[in-house]
């Protein structure tokens, strides 16, 4: 008689998988990160003065030439342009007091009026105390990213230049396609880097990025950019 065999019964093998991962979920444990415990990406210049461009400094950025375009959060280079960019919001001008370098920089007053005779140049053609500024917050069309914008001093001509571009489209701000390429120019302190702006082709935004831009502005024309990141160039 032939032997039975006894068969052993197989055990289940249970596999534990790791739980899967949120990547969209609410940004927890960041509620307590307001506006003013950020630091805002600006479009910086390089200078030939700029610590960016300086190898020996620790604020330098490998690979960022003077003339370049830059982001001064996350150091990304935008190059010298064209950049093409449309503007989510255009500021009213302000006025700010710095202290002299001399004396450590920094800023005395945030809140300048532009009545104040401190806006005024001296009698000995001295510039005014206190520091004009355009600001703008930009949409960059290459790389789809949000950043803001703060032209003063020497680049005063071309914050009229952009406003002037602006002004003469009669539409709402955010409809407009700009382009923005750095130039050199020369004064008596010797050259520097300037910006020139040109309408872009084509001059428009698509009614789709009007809708989004608009929605945009909307969240964005309260929000002032803080002077305290405010460093401007010397020319």
């Amino acid at each position: 008689m032939p032997k039975r065999i006894r068969r052993t019964p197989k055990t289940a093998i249970t596999t534990t998988h790791p739980a899967p991962l949120v990547v969209n979920a609410p940004p927890l444990g960041t509620e307590h990160i307001t506006s003013d415990d950020v630091m805002m990406p600006r479009l910086g210049l390089a200078q030939a003065i700029s610590n960016e461009v300086n190898k020996q400094h620790a604020d330098y950025i490998d690979g960022l030439g003077v003339g370049d375009f830059w982001n001064t959060v996350t150091g990304k280079i935008y190059g010298p342009g064209p950049m093409t960019f449309s503007i989510l919001v255009a500021h009213p001008p302000r006025a700010i007091e710095f202290a002299p370098l001399s004396d450590g920089g920094g800023v005395v007053d945030p809140n300048v009026p532009l009545t104040d005779p401190r806006m005024a140049f001296g009698e000995d053609g001295s510039p005014p105390q206190a520091t004009k500024f355009y600001d703008y917050v930009l949409w960059l069309h290459e790389s789809d990213e949000m950043i803001a914008m703060s032209l003063a001093r020497s680049a005063i001509k071309a914050a009229k230049s952009l406003n002037g571009l602006i002004r003469m489209r009669g539409t709402a701000v955010f409809t407009g396609r700009y382009t923005v390429t750095s130039v050199q120019k020369t004064s008596s302190h010797g050259n520097y880097e300037s910006w020139r702006f040109r309408n872009a082709s084509p001059g428009r935004v698509t009614e789709a990025q009007a809708v989004t831009f608009a929605e945009m502005h909307a969240a964005l024309k309260g929000t002032a950019i803080p002077p305290e990141i405010v460093v401007p160039e010397t020319e």
